[in-house]
This record gives C-alpha cells, structure tokens and sequence, in this order.
C-alpha cells in the first residue's frame, strides 16, 4: 500500500511537470525557445566577456545546454 501511494504522489508530480511544460510550450513552440535561449546565451557571452573571469560560467554553459537539449527534445515529441 505504502509503495502504491509513492506512485500516486510521484505520477502527480509527473503530471504537474507535464502541465507546466505545457504552459510553456503554449506562449511560443519548442523551436522558438531553442532560438531564444541561444539569444540569452549569447548575450550573456558577451557580457561576461567584458565583465572577467566568471567562476560559475562552466555550470552556467550546463545548465543552458540542458535547457536547450530539453526543448529539442520536446519539440521532437511534438513532431511524433
């Protein structure tokens, strides 16, 4: 019983995430996100460019390639 209740809680929250990349996806398709975090990326380059040393721009380039690995591949689930 304890392990079916886990289930519930986590399938919700599956759910829940699921809704949010929905609201998402509804102000512009995963393309346009693609485009505009490269943008935001590349603006942000520049800035720091001119700012220095950024201790936290590796994690920052990870963080921004896992969002846009994630928008690819919702954009391809929606061509499915």
């Amino acid at each position: 019983m304890h392990t079916t209740k886990n289930n519930e809680s986590e399938n919700s929250i599956q759910l829940a995430y699921g809704r949010k990349v929905q609201e998402l996806l509804s102000q512009s398709h995963a393309d346009a996100w693609v485009d505009d975090l490269w943008q935001m990326y590349t603006g942000y380059v520049l800035l720091a460019q001119e700012a220095g040393h950024d201790p936290k721009s590796y994690n920052r380039f990870v963080s921004f390639k896992e969002l846009v690995f994630f928008f690819q591949d919702v954009g391809k689930m929606a061509k499915c």
